[in-house]
């Protein structure tokens, strides 16, 4: 995105001057122009990679913090899968991803099963709804992580339109309404249910939160190749500039240079722009944790 950020601030400029309502003639507003861009980015690339640093720092640890850490993702980890008879609980943030949901769907059959022939005629119709509706959900989940690479984003962008408090609340309205037609397999089995979407919605904040380290540490490096380039290529300008003290822009520096250099000037801005806009959306889509919402995430489609 900041590539056709960048692309599209040179098409303007461009065709400003190509239309004739650019004309660079005086080189005194081209110093007064670059100059701005010069010191607007030495702040900007500044503040922002001070910003950056200060939350990267939150990863540096003692040993015994570290530890801890460790601990508690593993204790996830493996509370997720102690009914499960596997030697090796996955790494990656896509496999991981799947058992959960295979887990999730595995109690899901289970309800259905458990209700398929309650004598509660309401029971049975609403019971078989939510759980038809939740495993079609589980399966398109799955079908788009399996279609995808295991990249950390691509598995979270799989869920940012999934609303889990909404289909918790359906869950728990349904074991309140009919409180007495279920059985207590039936009811063990929806709270089997809840739990795993539960367990779904904080690895779903763990990945956003390793997703958004990692962004911030590449921002950096990328504003950082980003600001040499623009600050190189406006401070030449501004020399070639300078060396001339007529009133017209020097051979050395044609006008129609002058847009190429405004765009080369906003390329910092560009990159930071297509990055953070990134990270507000998978923010704003993924703000509340269950139990509770937002509206933004309510106004989102479920997938």
């Amino acid at each position: 995105m900041g590539v056709g950020l960048f692309a599209a601030f040179l098409s303007i400029f461009y065709g400003l001057y190509a239309v004739g309502l650019v004309r660079v003639q005086n080189p005194t507003a081209i110093l007064y122009v670059l100059s701005s861009l010069v010191g607007g980015n030495l702040t900007l690339v500044t503040l922002v990679i001070t910003i950056n640093q200060v939350i990267i720092s939150r990863q540096l640890g003692s040993p015994g913090e570290l530890r801890e850490e460790i601990e508690n993702v593993n204790e996830f980890r493996e509370r997720l899968f102690d009914s499960e008879d596997r030697q090796v609980v996955p790494v990656t943030p896509s496999d991981f991803l799947k058992v959960v949901l295979e887990n999730v769907r595995r109690d899901l059959q289970r309800l259905g099963g458990l209700t398929a022939d309650a004598a509660d005629d309401g029971l049975r119709e609403d019971a078989n709804r939510l759980v038809t509706d939740l495993t079609d959900h589980v399966d398109t989940v799955t079908t788009l992580i399996e279609e995808s690479e295991s990249g950390t984003f691509n598995t979270l962008s799989v869920l940012l339109t999934t609303n889990y408090a909404d289909r918790i609340y359906q869950l728990r309205r349904l074991k309140s309404s009919y409180r007495e037609s279920l059985s207590d397999e039936a009811t063990a089995a929806l709270e089997e249910v809840v739990a795993g979407l539960q367990e779904t919605d904080v690895a779903r904040q763990y990945f956003k939160t390793l997703y958004i380290q990692t962004e911030l540490a590449y921002v950096s490096r990328v504003l950082l190749y980003a600001g040499v380039v623009s600050e190189t290529v406006l401070l030449s300008a501004l020399l070639v500039l300078s060396s001339s003290s007529g009133t017209t822009t020097p051979e050395a520096l044609p006008p129609a240079v002058a847009p190429g250099l405004a765009a080369v000037g906003l390329l910092p801005l560009s990159v930071l722009f297509s990055y953070v806009l990134r990270l507000a959306v998978v923010t704003q889509r993924t703000v509340a944790i269950t139990p509770f919402t937002t509206p933004e995430q309510e106004d989102e489609l479920d997938v």
